[in-house]
Protein backbone atom coordinates (compact mmCIF):
# COMPACT_ATOMS: atom_id res chain seq x y z
CA UNK A 1 0.00 0.00 0.00
CA UNK A 2 2.71 2.40 0.89
CA UNK A 3 4.51 1.35 -2.00
CA UNK A 4 1.38 2.28 -4.38
CA UNK A 5 0.63 5.77 -2.37
CA UNK A 6 3.84 7.06 -3.08
CA UNK A 7 3.71 5.71 -6.73
CA UNK A 8 0.74 8.48 -7.32
CA UNK A 9 2.29 11.45 -8.17
CA UNK A 10 4.08 10.04 -11.28
CA UNK A 11 0.52 8.68 -11.87
CA UNK A 12 -0.39 12.04 -12.24
CA UNK A 13 2.36 12.98 -14.36
CA UNK A 14 1.77 10.24 -16.37
CA UNK A 15 -2.00 11.29 -16.82
CA UNK A 16 -0.68 15.01 -17.78
CA UNK A 17 2.07 14.06 -19.99
CA UNK A 18 -0.75 11.58 -22.14
CA UNK A 19 -4.12 13.53 -21.90
CA UNK A 20 -5.58 11.91 -25.10
CA UNK A 21 -7.99 9.65 -23.79
CA UNK A 22 -9.35 12.69 -21.59
CA UNK A 23 -9.17 15.29 -24.19
CA UNK A 24 -10.98 13.06 -26.47
CA UNK A 25 -13.64 12.47 -24.20
CA UNK A 26 -14.44 16.24 -23.44
CA UNK A 27 -14.70 16.99 -27.34
CA UNK A 28 -17.45 14.30 -27.03
CA UNK A 29 -19.15 16.12 -24.11
CA UNK A 30 -18.42 19.43 -26.34
CA UNK A 31 -20.25 18.37 -29.54
CA UNK A 32 -23.08 16.15 -27.32
CA UNK A 33 -24.26 18.81 -24.69
CA UNK A 34 -25.26 16.11 -21.57
CA UNK A 35 -27.82 17.67 -19.74
CA UNK A 36 -27.00 15.28 -17.19
CA UNK A 37 -24.42 13.14 -15.62
CA UNK A 38 -24.87 9.64 -14.07
CA UNK A 39 -22.17 7.01 -12.64
CA UNK A 40 -22.14 3.51 -11.17
CA UNK A 41 -19.45 2.27 -9.31
CA UNK A 42 -19.03 1.28 -5.77
CA UNK A 43 -15.93 1.46 -3.00
CA UNK A 44 -13.29 3.79 -3.50
CA UNK A 45 -14.15 4.00 -7.12
CA UNK A 46 -17.74 5.68 -5.80
CA UNK A 47 -16.03 8.24 -4.18
CA UNK A 48 -13.92 9.13 -7.01
CA UNK A 49 -17.21 8.86 -8.54
CA UNK A 50 -18.74 12.07 -5.64
CA UNK A 51 -15.74 13.35 -6.37
CA UNK A 52 -16.57 13.58 -10.20
CA UNK A 53 -20.35 14.67 -9.59
CA UNK A 54 -19.24 17.32 -7.13
CA UNK A 55 -16.54 18.80 -9.61
CA UNK A 56 -18.94 19.07 -12.81
CA UNK A 57 -21.83 20.64 -11.38
CA UNK A 58 -19.36 23.19 -9.82
CA UNK A 59 -17.47 23.92 -12.41
CA UNK A 60 -19.81 23.38 -15.71
CA UNK A 61 -22.75 23.40 -14.00
CA UNK A 62 -24.14 20.36 -15.14
CA UNK A 63 -26.28 18.06 -13.03
CA UNK A 64 -24.64 15.01 -12.18
CA UNK A 65 -25.78 12.17 -9.75
CA UNK A 66 -25.17 8.65 -9.01
CA UNK A 67 -27.62 6.24 -9.53
CA UNK A 68 -28.33 3.44 -7.13
CA UNK A 69 -26.98 0.42 -8.50
CA UNK A 70 -30.30 -1.87 -7.19
CA UNK A 71 -32.43 0.36 -9.65
CA UNK A 72 -30.27 -0.53 -13.10
CA UNK A 73 -29.29 -3.87 -12.18
CA UNK A 74 -31.73 -5.66 -10.05
CA UNK A 75 -35.09 -4.17 -10.57
CA UNK A 76 -34.03 -1.61 -13.72
CA UNK A 77 -36.14 1.30 -13.65
CA UNK A 78 -37.72 2.82 -16.84
CA UNK A 79 -34.96 5.47 -17.21
CA UNK A 80 -34.63 8.47 -19.80
CA UNK A 81 -31.46 9.48 -20.44
CA UNK A 82 -31.42 10.53 -24.19
CA UNK A 83 -29.36 13.21 -23.08
CA UNK A 84 -27.25 11.86 -20.76
CA UNK A 85 -23.92 10.65 -20.35
CA UNK A 86 -23.04 7.38 -18.02
CA UNK A 87 -19.81 6.83 -16.62
CA UNK A 88 -18.74 3.38 -14.79
CA UNK A 89 -16.04 3.79 -11.88
CA UNK A 90 -14.12 0.87 -11.69
CA UNK A 91 -10.37 -0.51 -10.89
CA UNK A 92 -10.82 -3.76 -12.23
CA UNK A 93 -14.25 -3.54 -14.51
CA UNK A 94 -15.05 -7.09 -13.61
CA UNK A 95 -18.17 -6.44 -10.88
CA UNK A 96 -21.58 -8.09 -12.84
CA UNK A 97 -23.51 -5.54 -11.41
CA UNK A 98 -21.29 -2.09 -12.94
CA UNK A 99 -20.85 -3.77 -16.01
CA UNK A 100 -24.80 -4.51 -15.89
CA UNK A 101 -26.05 -1.32 -15.13
CA UNK A 102 -23.79 0.47 -17.30
CA UNK A 103 -25.18 -1.50 -20.11
CA UNK A 104 -28.45 -0.74 -19.09
CA UNK A 105 -28.12 3.14 -18.98
CA UNK A 106 -26.74 2.44 -22.41
CA UNK A 107 -30.01 0.67 -23.63
CA UNK A 108 -32.16 3.48 -21.94
CA UNK A 109 -30.22 5.89 -24.27
CA UNK A 110 -27.10 7.39 -22.44
CA UNK A 111 -23.77 7.92 -24.39
CA UNK A 112 -21.12 5.41 -21.80
CA UNK A 113 -17.50 5.78 -20.54
CA UNK A 114 -15.87 3.11 -18.96
CA UNK A 115 -13.24 4.59 -16.36
CA UNK A 116 -10.78 1.45 -15.55
CA UNK A 117 -7.69 0.41 -14.63
CA UNK A 118 -7.33 -2.73 -15.87
CA UNK A 119 -7.18 -3.55 -19.69
CA UNK A 120 -9.54 -5.32 -21.44
CA UNK A 121 -12.26 -5.55 -19.11
CA UNK A 122 -15.44 -6.63 -19.29
CA UNK A 123 -16.98 -2.45 -18.35
CA UNK A 124 -14.94 -1.26 -21.28
CA UNK A 125 -16.23 -4.14 -23.76
CA UNK A 126 -19.77 -2.53 -22.77
CA UNK A 127 -19.15 0.92 -22.95
CA UNK A 128 -19.21 3.48 -26.01
CA UNK A 129 -15.60 4.73 -25.18
CA UNK A 130 -13.06 3.95 -22.55
CA UNK A 131 -10.04 5.48 -20.46
CA UNK A 132 -7.88 2.95 -19.27
CA UNK A 133 -6.03 4.99 -16.30
CA UNK A 134 -2.01 4.38 -16.09
CA UNK A 135 -2.01 3.20 -12.59
CA UNK A 136 -0.69 0.15 -13.54
CA UNK A 137 -1.13 -3.36 -11.34
CA UNK A 138 -2.47 -2.35 -7.95
CA UNK A 139 -1.33 -5.28 -5.49
CA UNK A 140 -2.97 -4.25 -2.06
CA UNK A 141 -6.55 -4.33 -1.15
CA UNK A 142 -7.39 -0.63 -0.43
CA UNK A 143 -7.57 0.75 -3.72
CA UNK A 144 -5.27 4.09 -3.92
CA UNK A 145 -3.45 4.93 -6.91
CA UNK A 146 -6.48 3.72 -9.05
CA UNK A 147 -9.05 6.08 -6.97
CA UNK A 148 -6.71 9.06 -7.36
CA UNK A 149 -6.26 8.32 -11.27
CA UNK A 150 -10.19 8.04 -11.54
CA UNK A 151 -10.33 11.40 -9.52
CA UNK A 152 -7.42 12.96 -12.44
CA UNK A 153 -9.25 11.56 -15.38
CA UNK A 154 -12.31 13.42 -14.07
CA UNK A 155 -10.76 16.59 -13.18
CA UNK A 156 -8.95 16.69 -16.63
CA UNK A 157 -11.79 16.00 -18.58
CA UNK A 158 -13.78 18.53 -16.54
CA UNK A 159 -11.03 21.12 -17.19
CA UNK A 160 -10.83 20.44 -21.14
CA UNK A 161 -14.66 20.72 -21.23
CA UNK A 162 -14.55 24.04 -18.88
CA UNK A 163 -11.87 25.74 -21.14
CA UNK A 164 -13.66 24.72 -24.33
CA UNK A 165 -16.74 26.70 -22.85
CA UNK A 166 -14.53 30.02 -22.76
CA UNK A 167 -14.31 29.86 -18.79
CA UNK A 168 -10.79 29.75 -18.36
CA UNK A 169 -7.43 27.56 -18.44
CA UNK A 170 -7.23 28.15 -14.64
CA UNK A 171 -8.14 24.52 -13.89
CA UNK A 172 -5.96 23.45 -16.56
CA UNK A 173 -3.03 25.50 -15.17
CA UNK A 174 -3.10 24.52 -12.06
CA UNK A 175 -3.65 20.93 -12.81
CA UNK A 176 0.52 20.98 -13.86
CA UNK A 177 1.71 21.66 -10.25
CA UNK A 178 -0.45 18.94 -8.68
CA UNK A 179 2.12 16.28 -8.80
CA UNK A 180 4.18 18.36 -7.23
CA UNK A 181 2.24 19.37 -4.63
CA UNK A 182 1.12 15.24 -4.04
CA UNK A 183 5.17 14.45 -3.46
CA UNK A 184 5.16 17.35 -0.66
CA UNK A 185 1.52 15.44 0.51
CA UNK A 186 3.63 12.43 1.47
CA UNK A 187 6.18 14.57 3.52
CA UNK A 188 3.95 15.78 6.10
CA UNK A 189 4.10 15.01 9.35
CA UNK A 190 0.30 13.65 10.36
CA UNK A 191 1.30 11.66 13.47
CA UNK A 192 -1.27 13.32 15.30
CA UNK A 193 -3.58 11.32 13.56
CA UNK A 194 -2.27 8.17 14.50
CA UNK A 195 -2.36 9.25 18.33
CA UNK A 196 -5.73 9.75 17.91
CA UNK A 197 -6.84 6.57 16.58
CA UNK A 198 -4.51 4.31 17.26
CA UNK A 199 -6.13 2.27 20.65
CA UNK A 200 -9.44 3.68 19.05
CA UNK A 201 -12.53 1.25 18.34
CA UNK A 202 -14.63 3.68 16.52
CA UNK A 203 -14.58 7.23 14.81
CA UNK A 204 -16.18 9.83 12.64
CA UNK A 205 -14.67 11.44 9.78
CA UNK A 206 -16.38 14.71 8.87
CA UNK A 207 -16.43 16.93 5.49
CA UNK A 208 -18.40 18.89 3.11
CA UNK A 209 -18.50 20.28 -0.48
CA UNK A 210 -15.27 18.61 -2.64
CA UNK A 211 -14.01 17.34 0.69
CA UNK A 212 -16.40 15.10 1.16
CA UNK A 213 -16.07 12.48 -1.25
CA UNK A 214 -12.35 12.15 0.17
CA UNK A 215 -13.95 11.98 3.47
CA UNK A 216 -15.83 8.95 2.79
CA UNK A 217 -12.74 7.28 1.01
CA UNK A 218 -11.17 8.36 4.44
CA UNK A 219 -13.41 6.86 6.47
CA UNK A 220 -13.68 3.58 4.29
CA UNK A 221 -9.90 2.94 4.52
CA UNK A 222 -9.86 2.73 8.29
CA UNK A 223 -12.78 0.53 8.46
CA UNK A 224 -10.85 -1.94 5.90
CA UNK A 225 -7.06 -1.29 6.79
CA UNK A 226 -7.38 -1.07 10.45
CA UNK A 227 -11.12 -2.46 11.34
CA UNK A 228 -12.37 0.32 13.04
CA UNK A 229 -15.88 1.47 13.11
CA UNK A 230 -15.98 4.78 11.00
CA UNK A 231 -18.64 6.58 10.67
CA UNK A 232 -18.48 10.08 7.99
CA UNK A 233 -20.95 12.77 7.37
CA UNK A 234 -21.11 15.91 5.75
CA UNK A 235 -20.56 19.18 8.51
CA UNK A 236 -24.13 20.19 7.89
CA UNK A 237 -25.90 16.34 7.95
CA UNK A 238 -24.00 15.74 10.82
CA UNK A 239 -25.97 18.28 12.87
CA UNK A 240 -29.34 16.29 11.70
CA UNK A 241 -28.86 13.19 14.38
CA UNK A 242 -25.56 11.69 13.87
CA UNK A 243 -23.90 13.89 16.43
CA UNK A 244 -25.45 12.54 19.46
CA UNK A 245 -23.03 9.54 19.52
CA UNK A 246 -20.06 12.55 19.72
CA UNK A 247 -19.69 11.73 23.15
CA UNK A 248 -16.73 13.15 25.16
CA UNK A 249 -13.43 11.36 24.41
CA UNK A 250 -15.29 10.30 21.14
CA UNK A 251 -12.21 10.47 18.13
CA UNK A 252 -12.96 12.89 15.23
CA UNK A 253 -11.10 13.86 12.16
CA UNK A 254 -12.45 17.10 10.37
CA UNK A 255 -11.53 18.00 6.57
CA UNK A 256 -11.37 21.66 6.76
CA UNK A 257 -9.71 22.82 3.35
CA UNK A 258 -10.14 26.25 1.98
CA UNK A 259 -13.30 27.15 0.21
CA UNK A 260 -16.71 28.13 1.12
CA UNK A 261 -17.52 25.03 3.36
CA UNK A 262 -14.97 26.37 5.93
CA UNK A 263 -16.02 28.46 7.87
CA UNK A 264 -18.92 26.05 9.18
CA UNK A 265 -17.08 22.72 9.35
CA UNK A 266 -14.82 24.48 11.74
CA UNK A 267 -17.42 25.92 13.69
CA UNK A 268 -18.92 22.57 14.32
CA UNK A 269 -15.88 21.52 15.15
CA UNK A 270 -15.24 23.76 17.62
CA UNK A 271 -18.65 22.81 18.83
CA UNK A 272 -17.62 19.28 19.34
CA UNK A 273 -14.29 20.50 21.09
CA UNK A 274 -16.73 21.92 23.64
CA UNK A 275 -18.17 18.83 24.04
CA UNK A 276 -15.15 17.22 24.86
CA UNK A 277 -14.78 14.91 21.69
CA UNK A 278 -11.24 14.55 20.61
CA UNK A 279 -11.45 16.48 17.54
CA UNK A 280 -8.31 16.35 14.74
CA UNK A 281 -9.39 19.60 12.08
CA UNK A 282 -6.82 19.10 8.71
CA UNK A 283 -6.93 22.67 7.25
CA UNK A 284 -4.41 25.34 5.90
CA UNK A 285 -1.22 26.29 7.94
CA UNK A 286 -1.81 29.17 10.44
CA UNK A 287 -5.59 28.36 10.08
CA UNK A 288 -7.50 28.90 13.52
CA UNK A 289 -8.39 25.90 15.01
CA UNK A 290 -6.72 23.64 12.57
CA UNK A 291 -4.51 21.18 14.16
CA UNK A 292 -2.99 19.29 10.81
CA UNK A 293 -2.03 21.56 7.89
CA UNK A 294 -2.30 19.84 4.41
CA UNK A 295 -0.43 21.34 1.12
CA UNK A 296 -2.94 23.35 -0.33
CA UNK A 297 -3.13 23.89 -4.30
CA UNK A 298 -4.09 26.01 -6.96
CA UNK A 299 -7.86 25.70 -7.27
CA UNK A 300 -10.27 24.89 -4.85
CA UNK A 301 -11.44 21.56 -6.93
CA UNK A 302 -7.47 20.24 -6.08
CA UNK A 303 -7.84 20.18 -2.45
CA UNK A 304 -9.19 16.94 -2.52
CA UNK A 305 -6.03 15.35 -3.89
CA UNK A 306 -3.85 16.52 -1.52
CA UNK A 307 -6.01 15.44 1.81
CA UNK A 308 -6.55 12.38 0.65
CA UNK A 309 -2.82 11.51 0.08
CA UNK A 310 -1.36 12.25 3.01
CA UNK A 311 -4.14 10.45 4.90
CA UNK A 312 -3.46 7.35 2.66
CA UNK A 313 -0.34 7.18 4.31
CA UNK A 314 -1.64 7.94 7.84
CA UNK A 315 -4.20 4.83 7.18
CA UNK A 316 -1.07 2.21 5.83
CA UNK A 317 1.10 3.31 9.09
CA UNK A 318 -1.88 3.09 11.83
CA UNK A 319 -2.59 -0.05 10.38
CA UNK A 320 0.58 -1.58 10.95
CA UNK A 321 0.56 -0.15 14.35
CA UNK A 322 -2.61 -1.67 15.08
CA UNK A 323 -0.89 -5.25 14.10
CA UNK A 324 -2.40 -5.60 10.99
CA UNK A 325 -1.62 -5.81 7.20
CA UNK A 326 -2.59 -3.40 5.26
CA UNK A 327 -2.29 -4.52 1.80
CA UNK A 328 -4.33 -7.88 2.78
CA UNK A 329 -7.85 -7.17 5.07
CA UNK A 330 -8.33 -10.38 6.74
CA UNK A 331 -11.85 -10.65 5.21
CA UNK A 332 -11.49 -8.68 1.97
CA UNK A 333 -10.11 -9.46 -1.80
CA UNK A 334 -8.75 -7.07 -3.96
CA UNK A 335 -11.55 -8.12 -6.60
CA UNK A 336 -15.11 -7.70 -4.95
CA UNK A 337 -17.65 -9.08 -7.74
CA UNK A 338 -21.64 -8.39 -6.52
CA UNK A 339 -24.48 -8.34 -8.49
Amino acid sequence: MLNEVQAIPDVLRRMLDDDAAVLDLAARWAVDQPGLFVSVARGSSAHAAEYFHHAAMRQLGIASFAVPLSLVSLTPAPLQLANACALGFSQSGKSPDLVDSLRYLKQRGARTTAIVNTPDSALAAVADNAILLPAGNEVSVAATKSCVAMMMASVQSIAFLSHHRGHGKALLEALAQLPDQMSAALDLDWSAALELLLNSDTAMVVGRGGALPMAREAALKLQETCAIQTACYSSAEVRHGPMEIIAPGYPLVVFAPNGPEQGETLLFADAMRERGAKVLVIGPAKTEGVDLPYVTTQHPLLEPFTLIQSFYGVAEALAIARGRNPDQPQFLQKVTETR
